[in-house]
């Protein structure tokens, strides 16, 4: 009897299962990376393939315990009914057989199976540590470019004020034009810098395959 895929596939853990997108506000570093374990391909094969291991473990422990067959034949037999008579038409029966002793055979396969899984685990662990470790640094490097972002914007505000109030002064006659100049060139030096911080962030985005998640800080891409 052949069953579908969906009567023999190992359950999934339930962290395993990737979560629905939600919008949210802000996520903290341990969210992220929750969310980088349910969403990461590697990390959903290898939780899969675990539950893998317990059936083939379960499957090799099978072989110590009782089998139950039913045997029939339709025609001519020379086998003995439970009336004595021979040349039955039809003949049915029970089997039950149990496994004793097979030298070893059965408790080898059981640990051959115990040891695979066991290594499933650990190549599983050794993913979770490589994912975590990338989703911290990523999580820590948009927090700076954000922090750098913030602190280019303030002066930039904080030199617009400066300016305003230079331009008023010089048209009042009170102060030269020079201090006018100076602010903006302030303002524009500072405005390089905040998109110089965006377009690094943007190339750390592209070496970390584009993930985006909003950080405790604001969004995974510094904005300027």
């Amino acid at each position: 009897m052949v069953m579908g895929e969906a009567a023999i596939a190992a359950p999934l853990p339930q962290w395993a299962n990737a979560p629905a997108v939600t919008p949210v506000a802000q996520l903290s570093l341990q969210e992220s990376i929750l969310r980088a374990f349910a969403r990461n391909p590697d990390v959903t094969q290898q939780a899969a393939q675990i539950g893998i291991g317990e059936a083939q473990i379960d499957e090799a422990k099978s072989a110590w315990y009782p089998h139950v067959g039913l045997t029939g034949n339709a025609g001519p037999s020379r086998q003995t009914d439970s009336s004595g008579r021979l040349d039955n038409n039809v003949s049915y029966g029970i089997t039950l057989t149990q496994l004793v002793y097979d030298f070893g055979k059965t408790n080898n396969d059981i640990k051959l199976q115990t040891a695979a899984r066991d290594s499933y685990r650990f190549k599983l662990m050794a993913t979770l540590t490589d994912v975590a470790e990338k989703t911290a640094t990523a999580y820590m490097e948009v927090s700076r470019y954000q922090a750098l972002c913030d602190a280019a914007q303030r002066n930039i505000h904080s030199l617009e004020n400066v300016y305003n109030m230079a331009a008023l002064r010089a048209n009042a006659g009170l102060n030269s034009s020079s201090d006018e100049l100076q602010a903006q060139t302030r303002i524009g030096r500072n405005a390089l810098n905040a998109g110089a911080i965006s377009g690094a962030d943007g190339k750390r985005q592209s070496a970390t395959g584009g993930a985006h998640w909003r950080t405790a800080g604001g969004d995974s891409r510094a904005t300027c």
